[in-house]
């Protein structure tokens, strides 16, 4: 077991999750920045250009951003001018409002270069975590996320384009923490996958503080005074980079008397400069050492021992390469990339659906978008059912493969499998709840889209989460950052097809997404079929081809090939 203190593994674990929460993905409450936004008057209009015709189709460009559906809550919301103070006052649902199309594009566009930006640097920042270790790139990626706070604080009506650079910056350095902070699974054992998804969960549910920062500002404080706190606060950050998280990466699974921080203790403290990353080799060695005299039977293991052993999907790709070309990597790309798109555009297309069901009552479709927002809040209690589902699958698998081992009976399937094999459960039941959410979606009756909302919440929570978890748990630790990084990289490519998306609902589809909604159902249909297949073949994730290890190659056979060959579940 680890030697890790107790209070400081809860301490790493709890400030993680605030971290992912009040500093992680802040660029998702861009609905209720942009507001601030309006009333700091960035980007306004000149006075000729003012009171042109507004709604969702004045912008193709914002309109296809993701949370730009939130911005057109400002159709109901002006801001007044007066002097000394800040003031958001709600006009009734038949006020004539007067829109800025010019402001509503440019602070579209920075929402989505921002957005992506964070998809296209994911893989950039994978490569510099894992060459480079959490310490190095934390105090980098602190004092980047403290400037773009100052460059946002400082920004003027007339350097309004200054928040293009600030808001890329944020955004990035926001997903670096959301990396270094997944790996703190690695020190809970079996409820790594819980602590995951919550991270994650904690991620998503971070829009939050751009609300509490429009109710800050509306109580009268400085649009600079905001910034320039969370530019100190996040020092913060730096401070825990030293004390709370190692130089390099948490070694899976936790050497015996393994520690981290600058502050390690007297059995650590004087260890040489990389001796976390060689103790994590010499612990996988012998923990290979192990695997080797279980499967010949002159090792005996009780449970607990069992469920502390290496994770061996590490065992399937030695190379980062290996990894990138595998048809599990394949697949999985074009599972998460689907569902990332049909969540998207459902967010994309979120204002001119409800307004259509509204039949055109702005208030029927204001309340619909708070309850909207509302519902995003609790991404944070959603996401780690996903992990609490994973782990609690891989604690049964276990348990039922020792008892297959002590009765003389050869398990169905290796401990090899087992990580790889919750992530199976985990993903047929994120498929099914896309499936789920895309029926409630094409019904088009107002109520049963509280449903949907509620529905989009948890297929996003367990989408991001299981997604993380994946890789985590499929992968070798050492390339955790570059593998997540290009699955968010081309998720992020994908996503761009909600922008022609949305052009044929606009165009073709007389602004009506429904026929669109419905073709994703059932592709939504296809990938729960695929999952449900590769389920009972017992493979790799949602996949219709998936790898394992050989019998005739155990492992630990050979010393000098830890990396048995691959062979396929599923003929082609």
């Amino acid at each position: 077991m680890s030697q890790v203190p107790p209070v400081k593994k809860w301490t790493t674990f709890v400030t993680g999750v605030l971290e992912c929460l009040l500093f992680g993905g802040l660029i998702f409450g861009w609905a209720s920045l942009v507001i601030v936004l309006k009333g700091e008057k960035f980007f306004s209009c000149p006075p000729s250009v003012n009171g042109q015709e507004n709604g969702f189709s004045n912008s193709s460009i914002g309109t296809a951003a993701t949370p730009v559906i939130f911005s057109n809550e400002t159709q109901f919301t002006t801001v007044s001018p007066t002097s000394g103070s800040n003031a958001s006052d709600v006009d009734s649902c038949s006020a004539p409002v007067s829109v800025c199309t010019y402001q509503d594009e440019q602070l579209s566009l920075v929402f989505t270069i921002a957005s992506a930006c964070l998809s296209f640097m994911a893989l950039p920042n994978g490569i510099l975590y894992d060459k480079f270790g959490t310490r190095k790139t934390r105090i980098v990626a602190s004092f980047t996320y403290a400037i773009a706070m100052l460059m946002t604080a400082f920004t003027t009506v007339a350097s309004s384009e200054v928040l293009f650079a600030s808001m890329c910056i944020m955004a990035v350095s926001g997903g670096y923490l959301l990396i270094t902070n997944m790996q703190i699974g690695n020190l809970f054992g079996d409820k790594r996958s819980t602590v995951i998804t919550l991270v994650n969960g904690a991620f998503d549910s971070s829009s939050f503080v751009f609300l509490v920062v429009l109710k800050i500002y509306e109580g009268g404080v400085s649009f600079k005074a905001i910034f320039l706190f969370y530019a100190v606060a996040a020092s913060l950050l730096l401070l825990r980079s030293l004390f709370l998280l190692p130089s390099k990466q948490f070694p899976w699974p936790v050497p015996p008397d393994y520690n981290y921080g600058i502050c390690r203790g007297k059995n650590t403290s004087r260890r040489p400069p990389g001796a976390d990353v060689e103790l994590n080799h010499n612990h996988e060695a012998g923990e290979l050492q192990q695997e080797a005299l279980m499967s010949n039977g002159n090792a005996q293991q009780n449970e607990e021992e069992d469920e502390e052993e290496i994770s061996t999907p590490e065992l399937y790709y030695p190379t980062f390469m290996k990894g990138l070309k595998s048809g599990m990597f394949y697949t999985h790309i074009f599972w998460f990339s689907v569902i990332q798109l049909r969540n998207y555009f459902f967010m994309g297309t979120f204002n001119p659906w409800m307004t259509k069901l509204a039949e055109d009552n702005g208030c029927v479709v204001k309340s619909y978008t708070e309850a909207f927002a509302l519902t995003q809040l609790f991404g944070v209690f959603c996401a780690p059912m996903n992990g609490l589902i994973m782990d609690t699958y891989r604690k049964y698998a276990t348990k039922k493969m020792m008892q297959d081992k002590q009765a003389g009976v050869e398990p169905a399937y290796t401990k090899a499998s087992l990580d790889l094999r919750s992530c199976v459960v985990a993903f047929s039941l994120t498929t099914f709840l896309g499936v789920l959410f895309s029926v409630c979606v094409v019904i088009p009756v107002l109520p049963i889209q509280y449903l949907s909302f509620i529905l989009q919440v948890v297929l996003r929570s367990f989408l991001y989460g299981g997604n993380a978890t994946f890789f985590a748990v499929g992968y070798p630790p050492r390339h955790f950052g570059k593998m997540f990084g290009a699955d968010m990289f081309i998720g992020g490519v994908v996503s761009c097809f909600q922008y022609p998306l949305f052009i044929l609902t606009q165009d073709v589809f007389q602004k009506n997404p429904m026929p669109l909604p419905s073709t994703t159902l059932w592709e939504d249909v296809r990938v729960q079929l695929w999952c449900w297949r590769s389920h009972s073949h017992a493979a790799v994730p949602h996949v219709l081809f998936g790898f394992h290890f050989s019998k005739h190659h155990p492992i630990g056979a050979d010393s000098t090939d830890r990396h048995p060959p691959c062979v396929p579940v599923l003929p082609l």
